[in-house]
């Protein structure tokens, strides 16, 4: 079949290509380096167009501003290996469309090396479209709402107070001034109530949302109809047929935008997954909503000051030398309440397993049957939600290890084997740690 790939090209620029189209294109830039050369002459060409339909004033904005790249105002973002230093030019970078009068004040307060060439820190512009298609870059709006943007993603800023994402991964923190501050995909609208969150909207056609600090409303796209409240540790996704589906885990580090909900863990993670025996349909989550949290796996996340758990502030402090820097998933602090639970890990190498486990009650008896006893402690900093941020208690914590040599999954059980028999004068410990390293 021959294919007239100017064509193509100009309506892909215009927005105007099916999703098989698109795909073609895609997968034939890849492959054949004069055919990108073709597409970057278009997109240039498109983008002269655009400064010289622009007022004046743009042209200076423009002219002043680091060099944008050229995207489709379709809302498709291209990605494929770096071709030429003029294409890092076009394809590697932000692209900005829009008046001084009509966009939204932005200031770079960071970028990562795969763009820091192209923007200042602290330079300041009006933007409205943003594509990115490497590196990273952190931004400040108007109403001190913070943004973090990693590639690929994009984006449309429609004021100080609502962004729009087409595509990508975005992190925001709102400070203390940025409460209703809403974030919009294809499938969802998110209301931010003072917090920390991340929004993912992949291409498979459905939205995941985070909290790591805070609470959000999650709402149907072009819906009054509120779908969950999230608090700190929780998260749903939500797909184009309205079904809203528990996130299970989340991994990555404690950057700014560094976690995933949707690929892989990394290729050097220990522990690849993690999931548990409690149901995950909507409905028994709407009933229980401890079954919106997600664990968190931190590749080499164990710390003095690390969180322990992914609901609440608590942290880990006198962590044992040989465990610094061990790989580490934060469970639910409320499941400390749980006996009738079952976590299961995937083991992705040979492994010492560690588990944390409150001395205040006895041992689980699964923690004496399947570990070893080493004698070590580690200390859980108990900081309750009313005492804003203070340790009310500091909570010995014994250390049970486990040698796994054989990858796979992993079992643990329950805080409590039973439930009490006087629940009123019930003393639950904190939920128990999980921590990883590889064998020699």
């Amino acid at each position: 079949m021959n294919t007239d790939w100017n064509d193509l090209i100009q309506r892909y620029i215009d927005g105007q290509t099916s999703q098989i189209e698109t795909r073609r294109l895609q997968a034939a830039l890849k492959a054949d380096d004069a055919l990108a050369d073709l597409y970057l002459r278009h997109t240039e060409l498109d983008v002269a167009l655009e400064a010289e339909a622009a007022s004046a004033e743009v042209t200076r904005e423009l002219l002043s501003a680091p060099m944008a790249s050229a995207t489709s105002r379709g809302g498709h973002w291209l990605s494929w290996r770096p071709l030429t230093a003029a294409a890092a030019i076009v394809v590697f970078g932000l692209l900005v469309f829009g008046s001084s009068r009509r966009g939204v004040k932005v200031e770079v307060v960071q970028t990562s090396g795969a763009i820091s060439g192209d923007w200042v820190l602290g330079h300041k512009a009006r933007l409205n479209h943003v594509t990115l298609v490497r590196g990273s870059m952190r931004m400040r709006l108007t109403s001190g709402v913070m943004l973090d943007v990693t590639a690929p993603v994009e984006m449309q800023l429609l004021d100080g107070m609502h962004v729009r994402v087409l595509s990508g991964r975005v992190t925001a923190d709102v400070g203390k001034n940025g409460k209703g501050f809403v974030i919009e995909t294809p499938q969802a609208r998110v209301v931010d109530l003072g917090t920390r969150f991340g929004v993912d909207a992949s291409d498979a056609a459905q939205t995941s949302v985070l909290v790591f600090q805070g609470q959000v409303e999650v709402y149907e796209k072009g819906s009054e109809q509120r779908v969950a409240l999230l608090n700190t540790g929780e998260g749903l996704r939500l797909d184009n047929n309205r079904r809203a589906s528990r996130i299970v885990s989340v991994s990555g580090t404690d950057g700014p935008n560094g976690w995933t909900a949707n690929a892989p863990p990394a290729s050097s993670a220990l522990i690849s997954a993690v999931y548990d025996s409690m149901a995950a349909n909507d409905e028994a989550a709407k009933k229980w909503p401890s079954l919106r949290n997600f664990y968190r796996i931190v590749p080499g996340g164990l710390c003095d000051g690390a969180l322990a758990f992914s609901d609440v502030a608590d942290e880990w402090s006198n962590v044992p030398a040989h465990l610094a820097g061990a790989d580490q998933v934060r469970t639910f602090a409320v499941d400390g309440f749980n006996w009738f639970m079952k976590l299961t890990l995937n083991i992705s190498r040979p492994v010492e397993l560690f588990v944390f486990v409150d001395q205040r009650n006895p041992v689980p008896e699964w923690v004496r049957t399947d570990f070893t006893d080493s004698g070590e402690t580690i200390t859980l900093n108990f900081k309750p939600p009313q005492w804003q941020g203070r340790v009310a208690q500091r909570l010995p914590y014994s250390v049970w290890k486990r040698i796994v040599r054989t990858p796979g999954e992993v079992t643990l059980g329950a805080p409590y084997a039973n439930p009490p028999a006087d629940k009123k004068s019930f003393n639950p410990n904190r939920m128990f740690g999980v921590a990883a390293k590889a064998l020699p």
